[in-house]
């Protein structure tokens, strides 16, 4: 049986009645009762306006003017974190004023949803006063100005200026700084970062200038940032734990093996040949995604350093079959495997996923074997994801569960399985003792009134498991 349903923490409770009182009570748009507001929340402590402020800009369906009353009202110069939410335009400048008048003790602020691109200068001099800062989410937003303000945080671990910013190759040259280790810069598949200049070119700089830097996401050809480096200072090390490169070539290999020696997540997408199987020099890699890789060079990997992978991700492999069982047998330790648009098999069944924890397949050519397979022979699954066509049936899931005990899964994800009715669902739900979420059953042979009786099955049981999707059945 899926479990019970907990009785909810009294602080919860609490935040919630209160916060249900203060959008109540905040709701007017002339701001009479703020005053009151804030000399009863004088002797709150910091956690509880947090959770407080955090719990009502979350709040779905909540107008625009009562969430900024409420962040009006709530923040505060203990507040250490803010995540503002999507507001209409006409509020960004007020939000910048409040942030600057209230929140000097600031440790982590968010933007997105708040694009304030269009006042770089009221931007800048709300940064100027968060000595404190140690995330700072802000992307499609900067330019050279808040660039370089953003730059002499000196607490400053984590930055986000993705997307399309209006920041030059000067201005991006001038990232400096000994406390940034996680940058995301640049978007997706794009390989030019400033509307003038060679991104490489500047990218090698930036490395260079962020010594501590571990991670740089989002921008996806960090190779040839780091080939421009290598040939520059071919002794350097950076600290790098995690890049995104695409059309790798041998030599960019080389220097990613050089520069990198702790790189312990790779993407690349699209990899030359006989590039992957010189991929196992990086002795601390664990996490690996491919996208469009060769199949020889990627079988290659595997065989000779499959055993250090935790986590696989492939995604576009058109001319070979992917054997999940030789997978199996290659990465012993694997505990996450996901497949994007491949060919899948399974040869040698009797093998065992001993640490697998998460499956994702999605717009696979993928049988009933294979499936089977991945859930008789992974016994502490935890997630599985199906996003294709399935042809189990309802005697395929008894027989599942007279086989399997299912101890650890929590979440099962069947897109479209037709041959599948309410009948599976109660099989899943009384079997799996940990199940808590169970989808998507709009593409299951489940009808609307099959649907309303299971939720009042669950709802007057009590059970801790969500059928989805959630809300009115189709």
């Amino acid at each position: 049986m899926s479990p019970k349903n907990e009785v909810l923490p009294l602080n919860f409770q609490c935040l919630k009645y209160v916060s249900n009182i203060l959008i109540h009570v905040l709701s007017d748009d002339e701001g009479k009762n703020y005053a009151i507001v804030e000399k009863y929340l004088l002797d709150a402590t910091y956690e509880v306006i947090q959770d407080l402020l955090k719990l009502i800009l979350n709040t779905e369906n909540l107008d625009a003017s009562t969430r900024f009353s409420c962040l009006h009202v709530l923040l505060r110069e203990d507040i250490r974190r803010v995540d503002t939410g999507v507001f209409p335009h006409s509020y960004y400048e007020k939000i910048m004023e409040i942030l600057k008048a209230k929140c000097g003790n600031l440790q982590h602020l968010n933007l997105k949803g708040v694009w304030v691109r269009e006042h770089p200068i009221l931007l800048s001099n709300l940064l100027k006063k968060l000595r404190y800062l140690r995330v700072l989410i802000m992307p499609h937003i900067p330019d050279d100005l808040v660039l370089e303000t953003a730059t002499r945080l000196s607490k400053l671990s984590v930055l986000d200026v993705s997307g399309e910013c209006t920041f030059s190759e000067n201005g991006l040259r001038n990232l400096k700084s000994d406390s940034i280790r996680i940058l995301h810069i640049g978007m997706y598949g794009k390989k030019e970062i400033c509307l003038d200049g060679d991104s490489s070119d500047v990218m090698a700089d930036v490395i260079m200038q962020l010594p501590n830097l571990n991670v740089l996401k989002i921008y996806s050809f960090a190779g040839s940032a780091l080939l421009k480096l290598y040939k520059n200072k071919p002794d350097y090390k950076s600290k790098l734990t995690y890049i995104h490169d695409t059309d790798t070539d041998k030599e960019i290999l080389e220097a990613i093996v050089h520069l990198c020696p702790k790189l312990q997540s790779v993407h690349l997408n699209s990899p030359q040949e006989g590039v992957l199987c010189s991929l196992g020099r990086l002795k601390s890699l664990n996490s690996l995604k491919l996208s469009r890789p060769v199949y020889r060079d990627l079988a290659c990997y595997l065989a000779k350093s499959g055993g250090r992978l935790q986590v696989l991700k492939l995604n576009l492999i058109k001319e070979h079959r992917i054997d999940v069982s030789e997978v199996c047998i290659y990465a012993p330790e694997l505990q996450t495997l996901e497949c994007f648009k491949l060919s899948l098999c399974c040869l040698q069944p009797d093998n065992y996923f001993m640490n697998l924890r998460t499956v994702e397949i999605l717009y696979c050519d993928v049988s009933g074997n294979v499936l089977r397979y991945l859930l008789m022979n992974t016994p502490f699954l935890k997630r599985i994801v199906v996003g294709d066509v399935i042809a189990m049936t309802d005697g395929d899931i008894f027989r599942l569960c007279a086989d399997c005990e299912f101890q650890c899964l929590e979440e099962l994800w069947f897109s479209s399985a037709r041959c599948l009715t309410a009948t599976s669902v109660e099989l899943l739900m009384g079997h799996c003792p940990n199940l808590r979420v169970l989808g998507q059953l709009s593409g299951w042979d489940v009808s609307s009134s099959d649907m309303e009786y299971l939720r009042t099955i669950i709802i007057s049981s009590n059970i801790d498991l969500t059928l989805l999707p959630v809300g009115v059945f189709p």
